[in-house]
């Protein structure tokens, strides 16, 4: 380990070893993740500083910070941070010319992935050590996704440590919750007493009467910006009583006092430094101060711990704790830092130009709010509304018109939401609801209540807005409230409603991102009114290829996913949901990544291709907790629950149906009743309930509310429902369901296969074995059309072997029952493959003879089923990576698990074992 430079590191002897024990964790491949929290100034920094001075033998470090600070651009420091992995990249970061500069492109699974393999090349020559200095201040788009790429981390040689002055939003922003426990959670807190007078003496050479230590720890809380600003203050001489001397208890006058011990050329640098809030060059400071000795004065602001560098191909200089600027910055006589902030404005070009005259400006200008709101509109047409939204509240601060200076609020506020952008965008709501009433207030309160997760409430506001609107002869604002309202009706199943509110948005709006929101909508509607074949057919002007659709018709993109899935084009559905969700940019809308990764689940277990719907719902859990909604929580712990139930773990299936209804509990989500409902009932025809089956779902079906969400989503109800009536003998109620499905519109084998399916049930509960056999076979005889409804098809092959047996046909149902077992074994269906077992044990029939790949596949976790899948088609570690959205050595590290544990002697063995599982 290296010997510290300059003062001895004093205390957080416990801290330190944390950080100690997690490098030694890391660095055996077993990545963590430590939180380093506290106050500004409390020396988190410092903390990590000295640990990361020690551990530099073991490991690569990769800091990223806000550098300059642009909260204002999504996935600024996450794109900078991946350049300066790239020295030619880095210049071009710091000058703001770099990737990092813009990248209105990104999301979070993209830029996360690009992180994931970061990591995964650097730990390739030693441990990675991540550290994220003053995260408060970091882009929430960033945070969000290095978080997503640390939750995919297994296997990795990193460790991550975070510092911020507000833990539970960072741990919110990053979805760290579950990652971080409290072993690895560092609260910084003062110093003691013997900590304080050891850092004292350190400093000052000399030891000093407890009495006055006692009095100086009392006055500083122990913080140690406070005793170094005490320090310098007093000229290392400690006061009986430090506010007796006219100190002031303050942090920005502490130290400022401490500031003004340095040759006024030092103190103007500190000052200027705190003006700019970025890190400076020296030849920039030397231009802002008129100075050529800043290099030399610089040195010595260094030399005493009130300054550093900042490393890169130009140095640049930089304030030690975001606490000492803005201490130092609210010190500095308000016609002072006004002179700092034009000279800095007139060596600036925008849009650091406009920050600082902005922060000059004594009186309003409306030149200056006229220039901001033109580089608002500016950035707003080029697709990039975070930023648009930034020049919109700065133009507040200086326009001298009040109800520009609303208007300019209330914009921001829907930039920010059709950025994604809905955690800034909720921290204005307070201001908002302050504000006076108008349509542009309802709108902005309708976005919010939208981010929230509540429609019922968007509904209101976001009505009142377009009638306003309207009246006041806006039409192009009113249509762009109805193509938002459309979004709140649909959700809560008004599909008349969203119909005519669709049908008005794209009669008046000439923006084409709003006439692609209103499409969707209105598509949406169709499905609500006639049907998921009804709303497909009104986006049938879309492009084939997902690819080919522009940004501004995502959200019709991922409807046209979701219908083509519901009326039984499967593979389609997944195509459409797929492409959306690995989207850079999205449309005017509050649906994230979450969404289609959502419904794309429900495809790949009607498919049978259950270890691509585990892989989604995994990957769909790690964005929500970066950017979802409590609806987002809801809808994923339902699939989990059926995912859960049919493979016969009804324990965690029930654990997560407690955690939906939670969800609905908290969040006002339109229609949670009748998902969690068709969930419950999904979990007791696993578990073959049927009795369970209706009592469920016959209440919430008979509500009129759910006319149009039921009629939307029948297909994943429906046919369960049909059976269960059929086997608890109502055949009336399942001829009806029948009834109901034949009129269904579909495309490909699904609708028809279904349909077949409740046929044969009811067949058999009226006792017509025939009928019911002829059933089947027509279901079983439909071509494969749009992706084969594997699970459909599977239950149809189980009740005909039943139906054969009791018939008497002992070798007919031995064939079909044991297809039957070997699809529901493959699929890790357990309850369903002990059901033909069980008839097949009836039959003197030998237990399926599984290849030797069988056995492997039982005994891999999901994560390695995954890996080993992709191995058996042929994919390279770095493609199986990029995929799963893994480093390249988590997945060496699954690999040598499987290979050690079952014997296997490479990757072309594991590959042939998996390839004799039967399909």
């Amino acid at each position: 380990m290296k010997e510290s430079r300059g003062h001895r590191f004093i205390g957080r002897t416990g801290e330190q070893g944390i950080l100690r024990g997690a490098a030694r964790s890391a660095a055996r491949g077993l990545p963590r993740v430590v939180l380093v929290s506290g106050p500004a100034g409390m020396g988190k920094t410092t903390l990590v500083e000295q640990f990361a001075e020690r551990a530099a033998e073991e490991f690569t470090l990769l800091r990223a910070w806000d550098l300059p600070p642009r909260t204002d651009l999504p996935f600024y420091t996450v794109t900078g941070l991946l350049a300066d992995a790239d020295e030619r990249g880095a210049e071009e970061h710091r000058s703001g010319t770099g990737p990092g500069a813009r990248a209105p492109g990104g999301s979070v699974l993209a830029l996360g992935g690009a992180v994931v393999g970061l990591l995964g090349s650097l730990q390739e020559k030693a441990p990675v050590l991540l550290w994220l200095d003053d995260a408060h201040r970091i882009d929430p788009e960033s945070l969000q996704a290095i978080g997503f790429a640390l939750l995919r981390q297994q296997a990795e040689r990193v460790l991550t440590v975070v510092c911020t002055q507000q833990a539970a939003r960072t741990v919110r922003d990053m979805g760290l919750a579950d990652l971080v426990p409290e072993s690895d959670r560092i609260a910084l807190s003062g110093f003691g007493l013997a900590e304080t007078q050891e850092f004292v003496e350190d400093r000052t050479a000399r030891s000093h009467s407890r009495g006055k230590l006692r009095g100086l720890a009392v006055w500083s809380d122990g913080n140690p910006l406070f005793l170094e600003a005490a320090l310098g203050a007093f000229g290392g001489e400690l006061p009986d009583d430090p506010a007796a001397f006219g100190v002031p208890a303050s942090l920005s006058k502490a130290v400022s006092a401490w500031s003004r011990s340095f040759p006024p050329a030092g103190r103007a640098i500190l000052d200027m430094l705190a003006v700019l809030n970025t890190p400076a060059a020296l030849p920039f400071l030397g231009q802002l101060l008129g100075s050529d000795a800043v290099g030399a004065d610089a040195e010595v602001l260094v030399q005493q711990r009130a300054a550093r560098w900042r490393p890169g191909a130009y140095p640049a200089l930089d304030l030690v704790h975001a606490g000492q600027r803005d201490a130092l910055y609210a010190a500095i006589p308000l016609p002072e830092r006004n002179r700092m902030h034009r000279r800095a404005a007139e060596l600036l070009a925008p849009p650091a130009r406009w920050r600082h005259r902005v922060a000059a400006a004594e009186t309003y200008d409306a030149d200056l709010a006229g220039e901001l709101r033109e580089a608002g509109l500016r950035e707003t047409r080029a697709g990039h509304p975070g930023p648009a939204a930034e020049y919109l509240l700065a133009s507040r601060a200086v326009d001298p018109d009040s109800e520009r200076r609303l208007s300019a609020l209330l914009d921001a506020v829907r930039l920010q939401v059709t950025a994604g952008r809905l955690r800034s965008a909720l921290r204005q709501e307070e201001v908002v609801l302050r504000s006076a009433p108008g349509p542009q207030r309802d709108e902005a309160l309708g976005l919010l209540a939208l981010a929230q997760g509540r429609d019922s409430r968007a509904r209101r506001y976001l009505r009142d807005a377009r009638t306003a609107f309207d009246e006041r002869g806006d039409l192009a604002a009113a249509a762009c409230a109805a193509a938002e309202l459309g979004v709140a009706e649909g959700a809560l199943a008004l599909g008349e409603d969203a119909f005519a509110t669709s049908a008005y948005a794209l009669r008046h709006a000439p923006d084409e991102a709003v006439r692609g929101l209103a499409e969707a909508n209105l598509a949406y509607a169709h499905a609500l009114l006639g049907g998921p074949a009804r709303g497909l057919a009104h986006l049938g002007r879309l492009p084939a290829l997902p690819a080919d659709v522009p940004a501004t018709h995502t959200e019709a993109l991922i409807y046209r996913g979701l219908f083509r899935g519901l009326s039984g084009d499967l593979s389609g559905g997944v195509d459409d949901l797929t492409g959306a969700a690995r989207r850079h940019s999205l449309g005017l809308s509050r649906i994230s990544s979450v969404w289609p990764l959502t419904h794309s689940l429900w495809c790949h277990f009607m498919l049978g291709t259950w270890q691509e719907a585990r892989r989604n719902l995994t990957l769909a859990l790690d964005v929500a907790h970066t950017t979802g909604r409590p609806a987002d929580f809801f809808s994923l712990a339902c699939f989990s629950a059926l995912l859960d139930a049919f493979s016969g773990r009804f324990d965690e299936a029930r654990s997560a149906l407690r955690e939906a209804g939670a969800q609905v509990s908290a969040a006002d989500f339109a229609g949670s009743g009748f998902h969690l409902a068709a969930t419950e009932a999904g979990v007791e025809f696993a578990a073959g309930d049927h009795e369970a089956v209706v009592a469920l779902l016959s209440p919430v079906l008979a509500l009129g509310v759910n006319e149009g969400r039921s009629r939307l989503y029948a297909v994943r109800y429906a046919p369960m429902l049909g059976v269960a009536y059929a086997r608890t003998g109502d055949t009336a109620r399942a001829r009806e369901t029948l009834r109901g499905m034949g009129v269904w519109e579909g495309h490909g084998a699904l609708l028809p296969v279904a349909v077949r399916w409740v046929r044969g049930a009811v067949a058999v509960a009226e006792g017509d074995l025939r009928a019911a056999a002829n059933a089947y076979r027509a279901g079983l005889a439909v071509p494969r059309d749009g992706g084969d409804p594997v699970m459909h098809r599977a239950a149809m092959e189980l009740d005909l072997g039943a139906v054969l047996l009791e018939s008497g046909d002992a070798e007919g149902a031995r064939g079909h029952l044991g297809s039957a077992e070997e699809v529901f074994a493959r699929l890790g269906a357990e309850p369903a493959r002990q059901r033909c077992r069980s008839l097949l044990d009836s039959l003197g029939a030998p237990p399926v003879r599984p290849g030797p790949g069988a056995d492997l596949w039982e005994g891999l976790s999901d994560r390695e089923r995954d890996i080993a899948e992709l191995v058996a088609r042929g994919w390279t570690n770095r493609e199986i990576a990029v995929q799963l959205y893994l480093s390249a050595k988590t997945v060496e590290y699954h690999l040598g698990h499987i290979y050690a544990r079952n014997h296997i002697r490479g990757r072309r063995e594991l590959r042939d074992r998996m390839q004799s599982r039967p399909e």
